[in-house]
This record gives structure tokens, C-alpha cells and sequence, in this order.
């Protein structure tokens, strides 16, 4: 690709060469030689050119490189946006081989298009799709009637359970787990109160599926529940992290943002763009608004109205966290001048006594 096309790509400017050939994009110390594009949008990069290797850089347009120190210069207005399109443009995703490993166990009812790709130990069950150009790793599993859109990827490791319905261009990492069982059982008992010793506990059966929107990723290590009676929904465009648990039949919106670590208990909704966390927790039956923000660390036990901030344990608006946090710092000093005027009290009525 050459630093015209990129310069394009990124509607961007581009001072000196449009015709070198790049081949990977690099940190300006990684750079070995002439094919390699620099990019060096903070202040420690920057200051890596003055020893890179590279011809060509990207940099922010506010932070020039030394004159005539390269051939070309790729200067950009908005950092995060460069650089998701350029980590797009030279990612070459995992290897993979076209069509249908030898290893691989696919049902005669399933259906495989013919560009998608199919790895090595994959199970793929009775009546399932795969659709066009979607890449499945080594080792995953896919129960029957599962359908899995175009454009997918779906890393090695991964389980995916029967009936679950995936959109185009779905990013599943390692070992993930979609459409497992949901965690239920009768009877259902209030929060403070105990089992007698009488109680056993019978599984409430999980017979409905999830259903995943286009354009979501799933972090590795994660696991989606499949409903009790209908389906656990996760909304378009949504971003999971790592090692986060959603419940039987939550419903996410479209576009959330859900940090690692994040624990959604059962049915529970979440609006639009809500962004979660690290390491939130999130009560059952709640509620979250649209465009609502849970800070890091954060347990969720009432309903979020939309377009708030809460955060805390347990979350509160963050106006009224940041009213404790003070209260907080102040308390040692408020306790010191009660006692203080204890003592005062105290001298007080020993000097009034008959």
C-alpha cells in the first residue's frame, strides 16, 4: 500500500512522497527500514523519531517531525479515529485456509457458504448456517440451528450453543461461551431470606436462545446465558470486553460499550450507548437508561435514568459521591473539634456543679 492510498484512506495530509511502498505499521522504534510507516501520535513516539528507521510517518498535525528528516508525512486531525483506520487497514486478521478443514465435523443438513472458512477440530451441528465469508477458528463448537452471519469472525475455543442467532460481521474472541444455561432455580427467595433446611432447589430450564445484532464484539473468556422462554438480546454495534457474565434474558441496546469484568445479572435492560465499567456489577431486574454511564467498580441495585452518571458502591449520581468523597476527607477533622467540644461541655459542668 502506497502513502498516497493511506493519506486517501485517512483524508488526511500528505507532505512529500505519495509512492512509497508500505508494508507494515509500526511503534518508531520497531521500525527495521524503508517499508515500514511510523506512527507516532504521542508525546514518547514523537520523540522516537529522531532515531526510526522509517521514510514515512503518521503524525498529529500539531506535532510536526523535524524538517526534511522524512520523505513523507502523514499529518492527521483526530488521533483515535487514525488510528482505528489505520490499524483496519493493515490488519490481516488470523491465519486461516479457505474452505473446510479436513479435521472439521460439519452436520450433511448444515449449511456453509462457499467462501467462508472453517478450521481444523470445529464441530458445526444439525441445521446450522454459516454465512459468506465468515471465519471460524480451530476447536469451536456450534450446536444445531445456530446461525452465524456474513463477514464473522469466531476465534478458537469458542462454544456457541444451540439456536443462537448471530448477525454480519460478529467478532467473537477465544473461548468465549454464547447460549450457555442461565442461572435459575425455584423457589425464589428474597435477598435476606434463608433456605430452610427443608428447601431443595429445582433448575428453572433455560429454553430460549440469544440473538446477537451485527457489528458486535465479544471478548475472550466471556458468556452470554440464553433466556428461560424468549431470547437474551445483544443490541448492533455493541463492544464487550473480556471476561464479562450477562445473564439469562437481558436486553442490550444498540452500540453499549461493556468494559471487562462487568457481571449483568439476570434480566436486566440497558438502553443505547450505555458504557459500563470495569468491574461494575449489575443487580437483577434493573434498569439502565440510554446513554447512562456506570463508573468503574460500581454496584448497580436500582434502576440508571437515562443520560445520568452514577457511580459507587453502591452507584449513586456522581454529584452525590463526589458530596460523600468530601464529606469523607472532612470527617477526621469534624471529629476532632466534636471532641473537642465534648471536653468543653464536659469542663463546663463540672465548673456549674453545686
Amino acid at each position: 500500500m502506497r502513502t498516497a492510498e493511506i493519506a486517501t484512506a485517512l483524508a488526511a495530509r500528505l507532505d512529500g512522497d505519495g509512492m512509497i511502498e508500505v508494508d507494515r505499521l509500526v511503534h518508531p522504534d520497531a521500525a527495521k527500514g524503508p517499508s515500514d510507516l511510523a506512527l507516532a501520535m504521542s508525546a514518547e513516539a514523537a520523540a522516537a523519531l529522531e532515531r526510526t528507521r522509517a521514510r514515512a510517518v503518521v503524525v498529529l498535525a500539531g506535532r510536526p517531525p523535524p524538517s526534511g528528516r522524512f520523505d513523507a508525512v502523514i499529518a492527521v486531525d483526530q488521533l483515535r479515529f487514525a488510528l482505528a483506520k489505520l490499524t483496519a487497514l493493515f490488519d490481516k486478521g488470523p491465519a486461516h485456509a479457505a474452505g473446510v478443514h479436513a479435521t472439521a465435523i460439519v452436520a450433511d443438513n448444515a449449511r456453509v457458504a462457499p467462501t467462508a472458512s472453517i478450521g481444523p477440530y470445529t464441530v458445526i451441528g444439525e441445521r446450522s448456517r454459516i454465512g459468506a465469508g465468515t471465519v471460524i477458528m480451530s476447536h469451536v463448537t456450534i450446536g444445531a440451528d445456530v446461525v452465524i452471519g456474513d463477514d464473522g469472525l469466531v476465534h478458537a475455543g469458542v462454544r456457541i450453543g444451540d439456536r443462537v442467532v448471530i448477525g454480519d460481521r460478529v467478532i467473537i474472541q477465544h473461548n468465549a461461551v454464547i447460549g450457555s444455561d442461565g442461572f435459575s432455580f425455584a423457589p425464589d427467595m428474597g435477598p435476606r431470606e434463608p433456605y430452610p433446611p427443608t428447601t431443595r432447589l429445582m433448575r428453572v430450564h433455560s429454553l430460549g436462545n440469544v440473538v446477537i445484532g451485527d457489528d458486535v464484539e465479544i471478548g475472550a473468556a466471556t458468556t452470554i446465558d440464553r433466556s428461560t422462554l424468549q431470547s437474551t438480546v445483544i443490541g448492533s454495534g455493541t463492544k464487550i470486553d473480556n471476561h464479562v457474565h450477562i445473564g439469562h434474558n437481558v436486553a442490550i441496546g444498540r452500540d453499549c460499550i461493556i468494559c471487562g469484568m462487568v457481571g449483568i445479572s439476570g434480566s436486566v435492560t440497558l438502553g443505547e450507548r450505555v458504557r459500563l465499567g470495569g468491574g461494575v456489577g449489575i443487580a437483577d431486574h434493573v434498569s439502565i437508561g440510554t446513554e447512562a454511564i456506570v463508573g468503574a467498580g460500581s454496584g448497580v441495585a436500582a434502576d440508571v435514568p437515562e443520560r445520568s452518571y452514577v457511580a459507587g458502591y453502591p452507584a449513586v449520581p456522581i454529584e452525590k459521591l463526589m458530596q460523600q468523597q468530601v464529606f469523607l476527607g472532612r470527617h477526621r477533622s469534624l471529629q476532632q473539634r466534636l471532641e473537642s467540644l465534648a471536653e468543653r461541655v464536659a469542663a463546663l459542668e463540672r465548673q456549674t456543679k453545686p
